[in-house]
């Protein structure tokens, strides 16, 4: 589904729904969306799956296309993802605020400190401004990024390990 408000009349049935819904999915995933996902390595799914977590995971819709491009040079270069949002959705607990070690233990196909690569699917429904930032991401070489320290809701990244963990 592409998130949005859809007006419907009262006795619209399911088929309706469906048909309606997989209408706008096929509108809003026109050829040059499908083209820059494909120049990500990814397709519309794929690009949904990285959008949700991107979602989950950042705070600041003008952040998202940095934190993308962050994901997508881990994707290439075939580092895990390591991303936090996997981790709730795995444990079906959404009110973790703060990832732990004991956490990351967690047998599932998404948990992505196990498993390289995208997880099986969405950790939630994507926002338009999720596959946005996918489909645009920053090109830069960073592979890390960690919440800023004042709370502002902003992160900083890193090209090293070193650095991530100065940071």
């Amino acid at each position: 589904f592409i998130p949005d408000t859809y007006e419907f009349y009262w006795n619209t049935d399911a088929h309706g729904l469906y048909s309606r819904m997989l209408r706008e999915y096929r509108k809003f995933w026109n050829d040059d969306r499908k083209a820059k996902a494909e120049s990500q390595g990814l397709d519309p799914l794929g690009v949904s799956i990285l959008a949700s977590i991107i979602d989950d995971e950042v705070a600041k819709n003008d952040e998202k296309p940095r934190i993308a491009g962050v994901y997508l040079n881990r994707l290439k270069r075939g580092i895990p993802l390591q991303a936090c949002p996997t981790i709730k959705f795995a444990l079906n607990d959404f009110t973790i605020t703060r990832v732990l070690y004991v956490h990351l233990e967690t047998d599932s196909p998404y948990n992505t400190y196990k498993h390289k690569g995208l997880p099986p699917g969405p950790v939630g429904c994507p926002s338009k401004e999720g596959i946005e930032a996918v489909v645009n991401a920053e090109n830069h070489d960073y592979l890390y990024f960690s919440a800023k320290a004042d709370f502002s809701g902003y992160h900083n990244f890193a090209r090293t390990l070193r650095e991530h963990n100065q940071n």
